[in-house]
């Protein structure tokens, strides 16, 4: 057929068969390694037991002087599992990866995440984004703890977080076998 291939009864240009098998593949190597980087056995010291095994949600972010509300309907949250997998949620996207404790709160991993796009201009969601974005590539934060109330500072953001619930473990990201 002259450099066509047919599939579901539409010719296509065979360039754009490898095209398509090169992107699958560029695809498949990227999240390979967003996998493994989920998957690696980064050593969790033994962790404080008043903020792991919780779900915390955000109800306020500061930045720069200025405190801002999140709405609970925003669901924006950070989970600590006792087994060292950590996960947040800025109302958008999910990211997990592990996490050790520190003398004065903890380290991330780099993370991984979902990667849905936001055209909005909420400007609560805006500044979740910005603020969990703070924890990739192996962030320092410090944390507060007071009964059901937890303060979590990271990069330049504070973050004002009420416990919501117990969380066994953070969901693995898929093909990691946890």
């Amino acid at each position: 057929m002259n450099g066509l291939f047919r599939r579901q009864g539409v010719a296509w240009p065979a360039r754009y068969r490898a095209w398509f098998l090169a992107f699958a593949g560029v695809c498949i190597l990227l999240m390979s390694l967003a996998v493994a980087a989920c998957g690696s056995t980064t050593s969790a010291r033994s962790v404080s037991p008043g903020f792991t095994g919780y779900v915390w949600q955000v109800v306020a972010i500061s930045r720069d002087g200025k405190v801002t509300s999140i709405p609970a309907r925003l669901r924006v949250a950070l989970r600590f599992s006792p087994g060292g997998q950590f996960g947040a949620n800025d109302s958008v996207n999910f990211y997990s990866g592990t996490y050790r404790t520190t003398g004065d709160g903890f380290t991330t991993s780099p993370l991984a995440g979902t990667l849905v796009g936001y055209a909005g201009h909420d400007p609560a969601v805006l500044l979740a984004i910005s603020a969990i974005g703070s924890f990739g590539n192996g962030a320092h934060a410090t944390v507060e703890l007071t009964a059901d109330r937890l303060v979590v500072g990271v990069g330049s953001y504070t973050l004002t977080c009420q416990r919501r619930g117990p969380q066994a473990d953070v969901p693995a990201p898929a093909g990691t076998g946890g």
